[in-house]
């Protein structure tokens, strides 16, 4: 009898062994479109409504860099090479410098600004501190010209929309001839590309992630019962489109990288997830493809190389050997774009992450001033606040830099409660991925993309940023979309949550992109969410001093705007008493007291407290020429004198700078003897 048992187990386990033998890996349905036209119509057209506006909105903060001020996109499809053979601050800098932990190499967006550049860059002319610097290069024109075309209000931060407009305006400073002889080198780095393109582009771009969202995931979470609108893909996609934390990729034309690098890795889903069904080689050079583009948009899309396996693990019954063979072309593609990356920046090896060493300057390296603990304890506190803006979406702001996030430490909540949920999140993930948990999945997609920009590894530049989390909230999404659809009670507690979310995500959407319709509206808004950050205030003050202060007439107005402007400047130095950029403000705002009515000697005063922390400025030269030649000629001696010798020489020596600012005493008052006694000590100290 126990024989006859034990033969029918058998014969019951070698049945189920043929059935999953007979088990297609994965089945994706060939006529998607036709049954689901109405959730990716729907999914299209409504990124379009709620970013459309954002089409006449202007180019603010880093789009200067990889854009508007890019000497490679200014040259249109010849600048291709640089922009894929060079360090990509190389184009803004002009030089690589190497200012960022492990350097930056992401072209492609790039390469996409050069391209609309070639079509749409002559369009209209704007001459900003970018076309000041280089025309300065130009010797046959006088640097006294282009300061006073610098600083006339008429011309500079002024967008004409046509070359005849922009050239007539320009000679009211410039000369005809100099104008004729310079034509082309003037068009050049005053072409401006045009933003309402730029915007259209990133809206539509964007739609098009939304929508290959919704058909990845249509392929992974088969159809359920549920009707269309509440079927997992669809409410995943449609909170990942809603979701306010995006409005910094898509609203930011420079976002466009953010964009172009998940396009790249869900097309590699995609094309991985077809290769899993159909095993033609199309399928695994296309992956590759993609996944080589996304790579080049933003370098953390390599993490794919692990969520890829892991949703082929997941999500369907491919054998481990088919898993590896869709990995190859992802390997592949990786070691290409380390290639190339290691030719543009210089490194000595395809895993030299060493050029860009971790910066001083705060500005740069916010950790610059803690502690390994201190800086541990801010990144994880950071990575709270990240998943605290998923969740509640506000306030938001684009500036997070020193001190808007505080320096944290072991003994505050903050830090404390986000290492524990990220230790909960990290072991759930992996207790998950035995039983194939759509919430585990979930979690390591929100994990693994986010690892690179968390700072636990290299400091990325700044604390935080919306646009970090770009990719990782796919995850955050799947998850809560898997609860509204799945897991929920119906129809009473997955509704109203349902509801909730995109009640709060549209009115958020709603009020927060306009922020980003101009400099001035962008800073304001961060002045109010970001008032410990020292960017934040120094932005606020430069957007109101070209944006109002220059522009207005009426002596009172101005006033008060300077006051306001100061208080700005003032406000960032207290934060960060060493902010070159804040530094040079604090003297343009000085100097603009004085040709108000100020004293000639607070000058000097606000010139010394710059010249004892910066050391050197430009504006600073310029300002005591134009001093020497109609104030008191003994105040500038005095000046010199205490700069050159007294903190150049007897507090912190540096021969070189004392020597720089007893010459401008000198030009002044050859013959007075305390600087010829200066001078002549120095020559013997160098």
């Amino acid at each position: 009898m126990a024989k006859k048992k034990s033969s029918k187990k058998q014969k019951a386990s070698k049945a189920i062994k043929s059935i999953k033998s007979n088990v297609p890996d994965l089945i994706i349905s060939e006529n998607f479109w036709t049954g689901h036209r109405i959730p990716a119509l729907l999914l299209f057209l409504l990124s379009f409504l709620f970013y459309f506006q954002t089409i006449n909105y202007e180019y603010v903060l880093d789009d200067k860099m990889v854009y508007t001020q890019n000497r490679f996109v200014k040259k249109g499809t010849a600048g291709l090479n640089d922009i894929f053979g060079k360090e990509s601050m190389v184009g803004y800098l002009g030089e690589q410098k190497d200012f960022l932990e492990g350097g930056r190499y992401r072209p492609l967006s790039i390469a996409t600004f050069a391209i609309e550049h070639e079509f749409f860059g002559n369009d209209s002319y704007k001459i900003e501190d970018y076309w000041t610097k280089e025309m300065k290069k130009d010797a046959t024109i006088a640097t006294s010209i282009i300061n006073r075309i610098s600083e006339d209000t008429n011309i500079k931060d002024v967008q004409f929309d046509n070359q005849e407009n922009f050239l007539q305006a320009l000679a009211q400073q410039l000369p005809n001839a100099q104008i004729e002889k310079n034509k082309a080198a003037i068009l050049f780095h005053a072409a401006y590309s045009n933003s309402k393109v730029s915007h259209f582009i990133n809206i539509l771009l964007y739609a098009l992630v939304v929508v290959l969202l919704f058909r990845v995931l249509s392929i992974i979470f088969p159809p359920t019962k549920n009707k269309w609108y509440l079927t997992l893909p669809f409410v995943a996609s449609l909170l990942f489109m809603l979701h306010p934390i995006h409005i910094e990729v898509v609203a930011n034309v420079k976002g466009r990288d953010e964009i172009l690098a998940l396009m790249g890795a869900l097309s590699t889903m995609y094309f991985t997830l077809r290769y899993i069904e159909k095993e033609k080689i199309i399928y695994l050079v296309l992956s590759g493809v993609t996944f080589l583009l996304g790579a080049l948009a933003k370098e953390h899309v390599i993490t794919f190389l692990a969520v890829i396996p892991l949703m082929v693990y997941f999500f369907t019954n491919s054998s481990f050997q088919k898993n590896g063979m869709a990995l190859i072309p992802l390997v592949v593609a990786t070691l290409v774009f380390l290639y190339m990356r290691k030719e543009a920046v210089g490194a000595d090896h395809l895993f030299d992450f060493s050029s860009g060493k971790a910066s001083t300057d705060l500005m740069n390296n916010p950790f610059a001033e803690m502690n390994a603990s201190e800086r541990l304890a801010t990144v994880f506190y950071t990575l709270g606040m990240y998943i605290k803006l998923l969740f509640v979406p506000h306030p938001l702001t684009h500036d997070y830099y020193p001190y808007q996030i505080p320096i944290m430490n072991w003994g505050k909540m903050g830090s404390i409660f986000s290492f524990l949920l990220y230790a909960a999140m990290g072991l759930f993930a992996l207790w998950g991925i035995r039983k194939k948990s759509i919430v585990a999945f979930g979690i390591l997609f929100f994990l693994l993309p986010l690892f690179p920009v968390s700072n636990l590894l290299i400091s990325v530049g700044t604390f935080m940023n919306d646009r970090f989390i770009f990719i990782s909230s796919v995850g955050f999404c799947i998850i809560m979309a898997y609860w509204i659809s799945r897991k929920l009670p119906a129809p009473v507690l997955n509704l109203s949550l349902f509801v909730i979310l995109l009640l709060g995500y549209t009115a958020k959407t709603f009020t927060r992109v306009p922020d980003w319709k101009n400099a001035y509206t962008l800073n304001s808004a961060a002045i109010k969410y970001s008032p410990n950050s020292a960017r934040a205030n120094l932005f606020m003050s430069t957007a109101l001093f070209k944006g109002f202060y220059q522009k207005e007439n009426d002596s009172q107005r101005k006033t008060e705007y300077l006051n306001e402007i100061q208080g700005l400047v003032n406000k960032s130095l207290s934060i960060h008493p060493k902010y070159g950029s804040a530094l040079t403000m604090k003297v343009i705002v000085s100097v603009e007291k004085y040709k108000r009515g100020g004293g000639a000697k607070q000058l000097y005063d606000d010139f010394k407290q710059v010249i004892y922390v910066k050391g050197e400025d430009s504006n600073i030269y310029q300002y005591l020429d134009y001093l020497g030649g109609r104030e008191d000629v003994q105040l500038l001696v005095d000046f010199c004198h205490h700069i050159g010798y007294e903190t150049f020489i007897q507090r912190s020596p540096n021969p070189q700078l004392a020597l720089k600012y007893i010459n401008i005493g000198l030009k002044f008052a050859p013959n007075d003897p305390i600087l010829q006694r200066d001078l002549l000590e120095i020559q013997q100290m160098m």
